[in-house]
């Protein structure tokens, strides 16, 4: 009996060394808040997913058709134009996990009607549309909101290794999404991958009104108040966006690399049945995607020096348009999965980076506007190139579409690199430096 006491006591202290060694390597779980928020935003964006994967199956068997298929990818991510910049004002005034919780139940809603139009047989292209748009504008709105939260739970020491796992939470669902999606689309159909969705989004709903943190009045060097009206506070955000060179770089280099690399996603149905596969190999695609991009800012979340991170933005960039060239190329499914692991790996470090930039430049009266543009770049970039691709892979094949655009990225980002001063100083250093040392970055008043 004494031997198991102490084996016993020997187990629970080597527990707590691991436990205190994971904390150590990732110190942002240590806030019970941002665990609570990891687990809503895992489980949301799994839901996301999931759905891409349902709709963009449903709709290529409905239509057989690239097109179509892009046109749905556009409808759930053109609300991040619509909709974006309003929710990142409104994520500036209001208790930003109030605001989670809403688009939550949005998103339920939304997605429970698509379950019922599929499970009665009477979906039709126009549905799903309309119903992509609608989930896309909850989604939308949820965005802004949960990134900015994050810089309000965590120490700003914690910010990168915080971005960097949360990122993980965002494409590891790219991997727990399509998994489980592919499984039940393969066995039951794709009403069950839906039905998967609400349960996601029903389970992120419940995650997030446990945080206990809430947003307060936000101090600002120009207040918003309830004089301002949101177009107001909207333009105080742009006028602030424009003035701020750092930022505004990193939102430009974000559009071209999001236009660029970042929006294939409508043509890989395709691809699947052009190399001999189906929608397994579609499904495993999508995971190699995850999992690429989980490899990719784990490792991120490891780096303390910013200088590191500097080259890291390097491999990142010029990474992300060479994997675009080998997709292009590839003629099996065992290629197009490994190429999709290193697109993965390289796409999702890119994004991060850029977000952890953002983070660090920005004060938080601010973030909700800037976050909301950062994702406004990106997606709104993709949604219209979502559906330029669609159009243009059924003239001209996928693999240009996939090749060239990749090609002219590592173009654009050495030419940055070489040629603007910001850009420069950040991958040689890992950080823009102080806002003294860009033109005209004082944040502007509103009258």
């Amino acid at each position: 009996m004494r031997y198991i006491h102490h084996n016993g006591e020997s187990s629970c202290i080597h527990s707590a060394i691991a436990m205190e060694t994971l904390l150590a390597r990732f110190p942002a779980f240590r806030n019970s808040d941002y665990r609570r928020l990891f687990v809503a935003v895992s489980l949301s964006s799994g839901s996301v997913w999931a759905l891409i994967l349902g709709r963009s199956w449903l709709v290529h068997e409905l239509t057989n058709s690239a097109l179509a298929v892009g046109a749905v990818t556009f409808a759930g991510f053109i609300p991040f134009v619509v909709v974006g910049p309003f929710a990142g004002v409104v994520a500036d005034r209001v208790d930003r996990r109030r605001m989670l919780m809403m688009t939550s139940v949005i998103g339920m809603a939304t997605v429970s009607i698509l379950v019922a139009v599929t499970v009665t047989n009477v979906v039709e292209l126009w549905h799903v549309i309309l119903l992509a748009f609608i989930q896309g504008s909850g989604h939308a709105a949820s965005v802004p909101s949960s990134q900015a939260l994050l810089a309000n739970i965590v120490r700003k020491q914690d910010l990168l290794n915080a971005v960097s796992v949360m990122s993980v939470a965002q494409h590891g669902s790219r991997i727990t999404g399509p998994l489980f999606g592919t499984a039940l689309l393969t066995a039951l159909g794709v009403s069950a991958v839906f039905m998967l969705a609400v349960l996601m989004i029903g389970l992120s709903l419940l995650a997030t009104w446990t945080i206990r943190f809430r947003t307060s009045r936000l101090t600002t060097p120009a207040p918003p108040t309830e004089s301002q009206s949101a177009l107001q506070q909207l333009r105080d955000g742009l006028n602030y966006t424009r003035n701020e060179r750092r930022l505004a770089t990193v939102l430009v280099l974000v559009g071209f690399h999001c236009g660029l690399t970042m929006s294939f996603d409508s043509m890989m149905p395709t691809l699947a049945t052009s190399i001999g596969g189906d929608s397994g190999t579609y499904g495993a695609i999508m995971i190699a995607l995850g999992v690429g991009a989980i490899i990719g800012v784990l490792s991120l979340s490891i780096l303390k020096q910013p200088r590191i991170q500097g080259f890291a933005f390097l491999v990142a960039g010029l990474g992300s348009g060479l994997s675009m060239l080998a997709f292009g190329l590839a003629t099996t499914s065992t290629t197009a999965v490994i190429c999709a692991l290193f697109t993965g790996g390289t796409q999702g470090s890119y994004m991060a980076l850029s977000q952890v930039f953002i983070q660090e430049i920005v004060p938080d009266a601010y973030r909700g506007r800037a976050l909301s543009l950062f994702a406004l770049v990106a997606a709104g970039v993709m949604a219209f190139a979502f559906l330029g691709y669609g159009w243009l892979s059924e003239i001209i094949g996928i693999r240009p579409l996939l090749i060239f655009p990749g090609l002219l990225w590592v173009i654009l980002f050495l030419i940055a690199g070489i040629r603007l001063d910001n850009v420069r100083h950040l991958l040689r250093v890992g950080s823009f430096g102080s806002s003294e040392t860009q033109a005209t970055t004082t944040p502007p008043t509103t009258t």
